[in-house]
């Protein structure tokens, strides 16, 4: 998505745009573009630099890292924000600024949503509370095996 640098100036300058899903460059094993962007932003030009800002949505189809079901994920970016520092291009493209913040916007590993009717909750799969932590690291002897490995020098 581009954008003439001349037709900026101080009143702002509002582009509403869809930007096809292929821009995510998302085909991965676990994650999947799935739904086209939906761009709403408000350009300004302040002196010679170009700040932006407004809002980016889409959803992607990410795997659970827990049972491999496909998820649908929602990416909502209510605050996204741009700035361009100068020299400006006659043109600038927009959509590496999108792209970048899109997938910051993704989960390191998805998992499901415990309270969804579908999911590694409902399949007896749980994630491990604070207290089964501690009690299954505590609840052995691991300095004994450590100190054993001491005594056998």
């Amino acid at each position: 998505m581009k954008i003439k640098t001349a037709s900026l100036s101080a009143e702002p300058f509002r582009v509403k745009e869809i930007l096809q899903p292929a821009i995510l460059g998302l085909n991965e094993p676990a994650a999947h573009a799935k739904d086209p962007i939906a761009i709403d932003l408000t350009l300004y030009l302040v002196d010679d630099l170009v700040v932006g800002s407004g809002r980016v949505e889409t959803a992607v189809e990410l795997q659970c890292g827990r049972c491999c079901r496909w998820l649908d994920w929602p990416i909502r970016l209510p605050d996204f924000q741009l700035r361009i520092r100068p020299p400006l291009p006659l043109w600038i493209d927009l959509t590496p600024f999108i792209r970048e913040d899109i997938l910051l916007a993704l989960p390191m590993v998805a998992v499901c949503d415990e309270r969804t009717a579908k999911g590694c909750f409902t399949d007896g799969i749980r994630a491990l509370s604070e207290t089964d932590v501690q009690q299954s690291i505590h609840g052995r002897d691991i300095w004994g095996i450590l100190e054993r490995f001491e005594r056998n020098r």
